[in-house]
C-alpha cells in the first residue's frame, strides 16, 4: 500500500486511527477487505475458534442459559465473524432441532467477508453490514457476542512526554514515514490517565466508543458477550510502556515501527483495555448486569480433561488470563 500518498493527503501527519482504519479497511487495498489470506496456521494468525471447539460449546451453553432465563428463543448475533471458523463451530453444537429453530446473524464491515460468510453458512446465516441492520433484522432481541473484535477497532495512540500528553502519528520526513508527536490533547473520558510516566505509550478506542453507543438504543433485550486480548487498567500496559499497538504477518510479531511498510498485507491489533470498555457498558446501559471475568474463568467448565488444545485456550499464565471476557446482560422480565 502507498501509505505516504494518504499521509500528503493529510497535510503530513496521519493519525495512528486513521492509518490503522487504512490498512485494515480500505476497500481497495484493505487486509480485511481483500488481502486477509486466512486464519489459523496457514494464515496470518490464529482465534481460539481455530484452534478447539471450546469456545463454541461455551457459547452455546450461555445461550441456552439466556434463552432459559427470559423464556424467549433468540437468534444468535456474531460481530466480526471473519471466516466463519466461529460460526461453523457453533452450527455443529447444536442439536437439530436447534439448528432448524434459530437464525445466525453475522454483523461484517468487510464485503468480501460477508459474501464469504454467506456462502460457509448458506441458509443457516444472515451477514449485514451493521449492527443497525442485524437489530432490526432481530427486532432488537438477539445473544450478540464477539471473539477479537475491540482490538480491530482504529486506535489513536498517545505518548506522555515533558509532563503532557501528545497524540503519534505517522508523518513524511525527508521521504521517510515515521512515528511523530503530535499536539492534540487526551481525550476526557480516557481510562488511561493515571499512566502519567515519562515515555509510557498508550492507545484510546475512540472508534469502538462512537460504534458501541450508536446501537444500544437498539438492542432491547438478551446478551452480550466480549471475549479479547488485554487487562484492566491496574495491569494492561505493566508489561507494555512502548503501547500495544503490534501486527502480524505469517504469525511473525511486526512492531509499530514496520506497520506502514506492510500497511494493507499484515494484520494490525492492540491491547484492550476492559476497564475502558466496562465503564463505556454501565454509562450506555446503567441498569444492565455488568460481568467482568477472564477467558479461563468462561471456558474451564466446558473443558476436556484429554484436549491438549483446550488446556492451551484455558492455560494461565496464558491464553487463560491474556483473555478477559465482558457479559452484559439485558433481561426485560
Amino acid at each position: 500500500m502507498k501509505i505516504a500518498s494518504f499521509i500528503l493527503a493529510k497535510s503530513n501527519w496521519l493519525s495512528m486511527a486513521d492509518f490503522m482504519d487504512i490498512a485494515l479497511f480500505e476497500p481497495e487495498q484493505g487486509y480485511y477487505s481483500q488481502h486477509i489470506p486466512g486464519i489459523g496456521w496457514r494464515g496470518d494468525f490464529s482465534t481460539s475458534a481455530t484452534q478447539s471447539t471450546l469456545l463454541a460449546r461455551a457459547i452455546v451453553d450461555k445461550w441456552r442459559q439466556c434463552c432459559k432465563t427470559i423464556n424467549r428463543h433468540l437468534p444468535l448475533l456474531e460481530i466480526g465473524g471473519g471466516s466463519a471458523d466461529l460460526m461453523l463451530c457453533i452450527q455443529k453444537q447444536l442439536s437439530f432441532i436447534e439448528r432448524l429453530r434459530t437464525r445466525y446473524y453475522m454483523v461484517e464491515r468487510s464485503e468480501h467477508l460477508r459474501d464469504l460468510q454467506r456462502q460457509i453458512g448458506g441458509g443457516f446465516v444472515r451477514a449485514h453490514e451493521t449492527m443497525h441492520k442485524a437489530l432490526k433484522a432481530v427486532n432488537g432481541r438477539a445473544f450478540i457476542f464477539s471473539n477479537e473484535l475491540p482490538d480491530a477497532f482504529p486506535a489513536r495512540q498517545f505518548v506522555y512526554q515533558e509532563e503532557r500528553w501528545y497524540e503519534l502519528g505517522l508523518a513524511l520526513v525527508d521521504g521517510q514515514v515515521i512515528r511523530q508527536a503530535w499536539e492534540n490533547p487526551l481525550p476526557e473520558s480516557c481510562a488511561f490517565a493515571q499512566w502519567a510516566q515519562d515515555g509510557q505509550i498508550i492507545e484510546v478506542h475512540e472508534s469502538y466508543h462512537r460504534w458501541y453507543s450508536s446501537w444500544q438504543h437498539l438492542w432491547k433485550e438478551g446478551s452480550h458477550i466480549t471475549i479479547d486480548y488485554g487487562d484492566i487498567n491496574e495491569r494492561i500496559y505493566y508489561r507494555r510502556p512502548k503501547g500495544g499497538m503490534r501486527g502480524y504477518k505469517a504469525h511473525q510479531l511486526l512492531e509499530v515501527e514496520q506497520l506502514p511498510a506492510l500497511a494493507g498485507n499484515c494484520d494490525i491489533t492492540c491491547d484492550v483495555n476492559f476497564t475502558d470498555l466496562v465503564n463505556l457498558a454501565r454509562h450506555n446501559a446503567p441498569d444492565d448486569i455488568i460481568k467482568l471475568c477472564s477467558q479461563h474463568e468462561l471456558l474451564a467448565p466446558y473443558a476436556y480433561d484429554d484436549s491438549a488444545a483446550d488446556a492451551h485456550l484455558i492455560a494461565i499464565p496464558g491464553a487463560g488470563d491474556h483473555f478477559q471476557v465482558l457479559q452484559q446482560d439485558r433481561f426485560d422480565v
